[in-house]
């Protein structure tokens, strides 16, 4: 008889998440200098100037702890949201949070269900925990909540939506989000998704915060990584009923998030000027590239992101592969599908010319 097997079975059936490559490492294995990233969703104008001071002036202490429960952080928050403290808790960007909300809710036999064409972390969280992934087929690369509703079974604990979804920057509007809501069963945990919401502009976008009615199951995770462009520091949150954050309180890494993110992030929350003029040069991006790439023959699914979802009409990885010898960094999603961070008009006119270029050779 062999030794026993080094991982569990769900584990050494995981499919790592592989992230957008860096810049460095484009250049270095492609030898194109000056690479452009339009694949990861980052904030184009860099992270909050407020944010950046704090840093610094903070630098010094980092050979001390963070303290675990973002003391000075929380209230902050709190008093901006206009929640308790206690409905608070923070994770190394919302990314964890939602591994977080996994273990802390979903006992085995029980599933997790979300949609097809999301983000893919959904599923690295289930398998991850070693629990059931489920997923109903997106329409017209947007959820469909009605079919959402209907898988789910006694087994169902979880629901993940994604509000803007990621990877095709579409959103469910507040009629469904309401009826979705009234159909779900009081045990089942909702996780909302809202990394990308001060992007939205729809005024059909439900703000999830105003569903949290004490009864709910309701947990909403944010994060600091795109309008406040604290990617790097990796700090997100969850809010949800003191109950559901004391169970992910239990759960959630102690120090898992840095004295520096806390204090960015901090600082990041006073600097709307910045908040604003990312969603300005957003919204000019979007409507820039969605008006431009259909010319050139690319199908584009309209976004509240900060990106736009296309398909090319070729191999994805042909696509990237072509575009990254243009010095342009984009993400292939799918088959055809390309997901492209929008960025300042340069940035944009750039993935442009790059992209006729490719799509004409």
């Amino acid at each position: 008889m062999g030794p026993r097997p080094l991982t569990p079975d769900y584990i050494a059936a995981i499919a790592p998440y592989v992230p957008g490559k860096p810049i460095k490492e484009v250049e270095r294995e492609y030898g194109v200098p000056g690479a452009l990233k339009l694949a990861s969703n980052e904030n184009c104008l860099g992270a909050s100037p407020r944010a950046v001071e704090a840093i610094r002036r903070a630098a010094s202490d980092v050979w001390l702890y963070p303290e675990s429960t973002c003391p000075y952080l929380r209230p902050k928050l709190a008093e901006r949201l206009g929640v308790g403290g206690d409905r608070l808790t923070f994770g190394d960007g919302s990314h964890e949070l939602l591994e977080v909300a996994v273990r802390a809710f979903v006992e085995p036999g029980e599933e997790v269900l979300t949609s097809s064409f999301t983000f893919a972390i959904y599923r690295l969280a289930a398998a991850v925990a070693g629990r059931r992934y489920v997923e109903v087929p997106i329409r017209d690369m947007t959820y469909d909540l009605a079919a959402l509703a209907a898988a789910i079974n006694p087994k169902t604990k979880l629901v993940f939506i994604a509000n803007p979804n990621n990877p095709t920057g579409t959103i469910v509007r507040r009629r469904e989000l309401e009826s979705f809501l009234d159909r779900v069963p009081e045990d089942v945990v909702i996780v909302v998704d809202e990394a990308y919401f001060e992007f939205v502009r729809d005024p059909e976008y439900p703000d999830s915060l105003r569903y949290h009615d004490g009864k709910r199951r309701l947990l909403t995770t944010r994060t600091f990584s795109k309008a406040y462009g604290l990617a790097g520091l990796r700090i997100g949150y969850a809010i949800g009923r003191a109950d559901m954050i004391a169970a992910m309180e239990k759960v959630r890494p102690a120090f898992n998030v840095g004295s520096l993110a806390q204090i960015a992030a901090e600082a990041a929350l006073d600097d709307e000027e910045h908040v604003m003029k990312s969603r300005v040069v957003v919204h000019a991006g979007i409507d820039l590239v969605a008006a431009e790439l259909p010319k050139l023959g690319v199908k584009v699914w309209p976004s509240q992101a900060n990106f736009v979802f296309a398909d090319v009409g070729r191999s994805s990885r042909d696509f990237f592969e072509a575009m990254v010898r243009e010095a342009v960094i984009v993400r292939p999603v799918g088959p055809t599908h390309v997901r492209i961070t929008v960025g300042t008009e340069e940035m944009n006119r750039r993935l442009l010319a790059a992209t006729a270029k490719v799509l004409k050779a």
